[in-house]
């Protein structure tokens, strides 16, 4: 059985081998719905697993959310192959869908569970689904954002039991604390913020109620749509991905922004941290996964193998090694060097393990081919090739890295004038370029002259001359390539003993992992 994104020969996988042992298919959950694929607002299902304790023990949970409806499922039954018993509750929303849901670990308990949900009309409910009671609706009458801006990622902020942070499809990303109220009369204007602080490419409001004291604060980015962000382990830096094709990484205490990353081609999707907070993996629309080092402030690799966009990235705490349960690197002088597994899915139905270490990243020169000149691989042809970019003396005589994005300090970061900013890109007809690239990284080729225009200081300060070719920077293989759904694959989360797969028709799919095969 082959899907459009097969060769012919890459059949679905039931199994596959790797160093540690063998994966198996041990079920395949389906849920499907009256609305099914038609909704022109349908957003991709995500799974959201969180545990709870009572008097029989720990049970684990599972939220899952498809079309119109959301679920909350008992995951020892879904593993037991007990569909029907698996099916702990079930709500169905009237005009909108779920999009992006996030559990809050700490407030948890044996009755109650603090569940955010953010839907496709810009609307955050906080549920208990245990009861499926309605605690608040955040953004109820559009009064922070319109009905027509969507929530595109909603995450609790770690560490806190009151205050969370939610994007939307507007660019816009905005810190709520659910001691305050945010509803509002229908007859009453927009909430007002005033400006609390301007950086690179950003701007940061508050909105202060009657103590005087934050009770929302927005973060404007004026990056298209963000698509996803996460927290570091240590919870002092925000990693943030959009459909700009940028990755940002705010200090969170302080609001600043230390580093940012373009993509290779189109918007970055997802994005996650390793467990000790030293990477940055990101994937989108370049078909690739970019190791981003924050440290170092450079790409450290990318890997190529999928055929279409990444949908979703995250780290393999259990089959990562050399790094300390505690999300530390080990500091033993016989320590071993840190191995760093992580996982990807993607629209071609795919699954990709990646093994991160010294020892898997191949020298620049193998991208290359016999010939002195580089090889076009098949994302050069889809990214515009500037001519000029290939000059020497416009490459040398840049003040900036290949790797690394001017931030802070640079030259043109006051600079707010259409010149200013064209003269940043190499190019003959600067503008037009200009205008080529801030439609290209919208991924939107109607925006007027005014749009584009108020766009370009953004691209002035994080626009770096040169971007990085695939034969510029280090590679590493994947470790597993397998085709293991017939759909598009849109999450992918590990537990101890299994891998949870979900796909864009509705199926949760539950791996084994290899027996004694787990480090920890």
């Amino acid at each position: 059985m082959t899907g459009p994104c097969s060769n012919g020969s890459d059949f679905i996988k039931e199994h596959f081998r790797t160093s540690e042992g063998i994966y198996k298919l041990v079920h395949n959950v389906g849920f499907y719905t009256a609305l099914g694929l038609k909704h022109p607002k349908m957003p991709l299902p995500k799974v959201t697993l969180f545990t709870i304790k009572d008097q029989f023990g720990s049970r684990e949970k599972i939220v899952y959310n498809l079309t119109k409806d959301l679920y909350l499922l008992n995951a020892s039954d879904l593993l037991q192959l007990d569909t029907e018993r698996s099916v702990q509750g079930k709500h169905t929303f009237k005009d909108k869908c779920p999009t992006c849901h996030d559990v809050n670990l700490l407030t948890r308990s044996k009755d109650s569970v603090h569940l955010l949900v953010g839907t496709t009309d810009g609307q955050v409910h906080l549920i208990n689904p245990l009861k499926w009671e309605f605690i608040k609706i955040y953004n109820e009458n559009y009064a922070i954002e319109n009905g027509e801006s969507s929530v595109t990622c909603v995450k609790w902020i770690p560490g806190s039991e009151t205050q969370f942070i939610a994007s939307f499809s507007s660019g816009n990303m905005y810190i709520f604390n659910t001691t305050y109220c945010t509803k509002t009369p229908m007859n009453e204007p927009a909430i007002s913020f005033t400006l609390s602080k301007q950086g690179d490419s950003y701007n940061i409001l508050v909105h202060r109620g009657k103590s005087r004291t934050k009770e929302i604060v927005k973060w404007e980015l004026k990056c298209g749509q963000i698509n996803e962000f996460s927290f570091s382990p240590d919870t002092k830096h925000l990693a943030v991905v959009s459909q700009d094709g940028f990755l940002r990484v705010f200090d969170f205490t302080s609001e600043d922004l230390v580093s940012a990353m373009r993509s290779y081609f189109g918007g970055l999707l997802c994005v996650c941290w390793s467990p000790d907070g030293r990477y940055i993996v990101t994937g989108g629309e370049d078909d690739l996964v970019t190791v981003w080092s924050l440290q170092d402030h450079k790409i450290t690799a990318r890997g190529e193998g999928h055929k279409s966009w990444v949908t979703m990235v995250t780290f393999d705490p259990y089959n990562s090694k050399g790094i300390a349960s505690n999300g530390r690197p080990l500091e033993e002088d016989n320590a071993e060097l840190p191995v760093y597994r992580f996982g990807s899915v993607g629209q071609d139905a795919h699954i990709f393990f990646w093994d991160l270490c010294e020892d898997s990243l191949e020298p620049v020169s193998t991208w290359r081919t016999k010939s002195d000149t580089p090889s076009e691989t098949e994302c050069d042809k889809k990214r515009p090739v500037d001519k000029s970019a290939n000059n020497s003396n416009n490459i040398s005589n840049s003040s900036y890295s290949s790797f690394t994005l001017p931030l802070k300090g640079s030259p043109n970061k006051k600079s707010n004038k259409v010149s200013d900013a064209a003269n940043t890109l190499p190019h003959r007809n600067k503008f037009s370029k200009l205008r080529s690239f801030v439609r290209h990284s919208h991924s939107d080729t109607h925006l007027s002259d005014s749009q584009l225009l108020r766009n370009i200081q953004c691209y002035t300060i994080l626009d770096s001359v040169k971007v990085p070719r695939l034969y510029e920077v280090p590679r590493i293989d994947p470790l597993v390539s397998k085709r293991v759904s017939s759909e598009r694959l849109t999450c992918i989360v590990f537990t101890k003993d299994h891998v949870l797969l979900s796909c864009n028709e509705g199926n949760i799919y539950v791996w084994s992992r290899p027996t004694n095969a787990i480090t920890s």
